[in-house]
């Protein structure tokens, strides 16, 4: 009984030492050790309110107001502040006094990203002692060699989690400060130890649109650098799904990403849309290269057609340097312009088009004045719909008895043409345009604000000339193998677009036939071919035929 009292008595002052420990161990003694580390890690300065030790539920300890202050140049504010951060250690390893961390979990973190006047990120020189801020802008800051996944060389830790964080993203380089939030988030990684791949699993709501997003999968293996032989991730973007994959080494990446539908209503973005698109098969084959990052494949289907690109960009400008190019295959081009915007005139058919352009930044102003391009486009079994050619050539004239089709149309089996872009200009060249009633070749000049200005030759079929030479004794001295050749002007804007024929073109082709006859009949006379009595005979035909007497 005696025994029995005893080790009660041993229990009950263990059980008792042990709910005592946190009390009795001033952890905050030991600041002095491993804040060095950590400020050397992350680049920063880090304050701790208290830190104490923690029996339950597992061993360890929690530090309490931990804050990460930002880059001087940023402001005094904190970059990253904790409510509670609560560390676990194994407690078998822990009796042969080697200590391995079993869990982190980070409770309410906030951070804030801030990109300054400048453009300059204040992420950009976390984990790089010693570097200086740079001075240009970082559109895709340079992480370091030594950057905090050297901190990972201190832990072996079997579960990180994160609740109820906080990510604000506040950009103060565009005319107009935005701000972006990510609320709710919710991180969960396993195996985060050096030379292991861990498992993540984040769930998070992007402000201001709503949008819930869900990562998951896994990166690694771990190193104390930035390198990262395999990633594998799923990615849900509100109903959107993606699939991640590729690898990292120092300032390299490879990224690989596919989607098999697209639907822009699910987009966080607005797009200026009549009605949602499904964009499918979605590809991208992307690298990175320092400060240089390129677009090696970029593959979809949209309107019934297929979409390939490449490209290259250059970050680290304000404006930064482009090239790259497109080949579209098949698109159904009437399906594509109703939805991307309701105009007075609409091109239906099958478009092919391949271009190649350079430019410097993405804004309006930037793109009219910088960007430049050459390229070729091709449609093919289509229709005008808004506008009937053949009925605007013949109301020019002012030809009457002429009886034409009254839709409202143009059908054509084929419209192709070279294009060049510079300084806001799409320059058309050797347009042609093939239709059962004509055939239209010549070219002219698109504005970025939509002004029109193109000059074709429109030569009508046999039937169509015979029928409006009868009509016009005029137009019948410009016949020339029997089809009737009439320059056509289209000015205007494409939203209001005006047609034209040259009238002055015409006179001038009256005239030269004029001349024509006479100087044949200069001819005839000297050669004695022609009498006095012949050209007077021909002269009263010439007239009957102009003036009908």
């Amino acid at each position: 009984m005696k025994i029995l009292v005893v080790l009660l008595v041993l229990v009950v002052l263990l059980v008792g030492v042990v709910i005592a420990l946190p009390f009795l161990i001033d952890l905050n003694k030991y600041q002095d050790q491993y804040k060095p580390l950590i400020e050397d890690a992350l680049n920063r300065k880090v304050q701790l309110q208290n830190i104490r030790l923690t029996i339950w539920p597992s061993i360890g300890a929690r530090v309490e107001g931990f804050t990460v202050l930002d880059d001087p140049a940023f402001g005094s504010s904190p970059f990253a502040s904790l409510a509670s951060l609560d560390v676990g250690v194994k407690l078998m390893p822990l009796l042969s006094g080697k200590v391995e961390v079993e869990d982190i979990t980070l409770h309410q973190p906030v951070i804030t990203v801030i990109k300054n006047k400048n453009g300059v990120l204040n992420v950009s020189t976390i984990g790089r002692k010693g570097v200086a801020l740079p001075e240009k802008p970082s559109r895709a800051p340079i992480p370091s060699t030594e950057g905090p996944l050297k901190i990972l060389a201190l832990l072996a830790v079997d579960r990180v989690s994160l609740d109820d964080g906080k990510l604000t993203y506040r950009d103060l380089s565009a005319a107009k400060p935005t701000e972006y939030e990510l609320q709710d988030m919710e991180i969960l990684l396993r195996g985060v130890r050096l030379g292991q791949t861990p498992n993540l699993h984040f769930l998070s709501l992007v402000q201001p649109f709503n949008l819930p997003v869900k990562l998951d999968g896994a990166f690694g293996p771990l190193r104390e650098t930035m390198d990262i032989e395999a990633i594998n991730f799923e990615l849900g973007v509100g109903k959107t799904d993606f699939t991640i994959t590729g690898n990292a080494a120092g300032n390299d990446a490879n990224i690989y990403i596919t989607s098999p539908v697209i639907n822009t209503a699910n987009l966080p973005v607005s797009l200026s849309l009549k009605e949602p698109i499904d964009i499918k098969n979605f590809q991208i084959a992307a690298e990175v290269r320092g400060q240089e990052a390129k677009l090696n494949m970029l593959s979809f289907q949209l309107f019934d057609g297929q979409v390939k690109g490449q490209g290259k960009l250059v970050a680290g400008s304000e404006a930064p340097p482009f090239k790259g190019g497109v080949t579209v295959q098949g698109v159904q081009l009437g399906t594509a312009l109703n939805v991307v915007a309701e105009t007075p005139i609409s091109v239906s058919g099958t478009a092919g088009a391949d271009l190649s352009v350079q430019g410097k930044g993405f804004s309006m102003p930037d793109l009219t004045k910088a960007l430049e391009g050459t390229g070729h486009m091709a449609v093919k079994d289509g229709k005008i719909e808004g506008v009937n050619l053949l009925q605007e050539v013949v109301s020019a004239l002012k030809v009457a008895g002429i009886s034409l089709d009254n839709a409202k149309a143009t059908a054509f089996s084929t419209i192709e043409t070279d294009f060049a872009i510079r300084q806001g200009i799409i320059n058309v060249q050797r347009l042609l345009m093939d239709s059962h009633d004509f055939q239209a070749t010549g070219g002219g000049t698109i504005g970025f604000d939509q002004r029109l200005n193109l000059a074709v030759n429109l030569t009508l079929s046999q039937d169509l000339s015979q029928k409006i030479a009868a009509s016009s004794p005029v137009m019948k001295l410009t016949v020339k193998d029997g089809r009737l050749s009439l320059p056509l002007t289209i000015a205007g804007t494409a939203q209001a677009p005006t047609y034209g024929v040259d009238l002055k073109g015409v006179t001038g082709k009256v005239q030269e036939q004029m001349k024509k006859k006479v100087e044949e009949a200069v001819d005839g006379l000297i050669k004695g071919t022609k009498t006095p009595a012949d050209l007077k005979k021909e002269g009263q035909e010439l007239l009957k035929g102009l003036f009908g007497r």
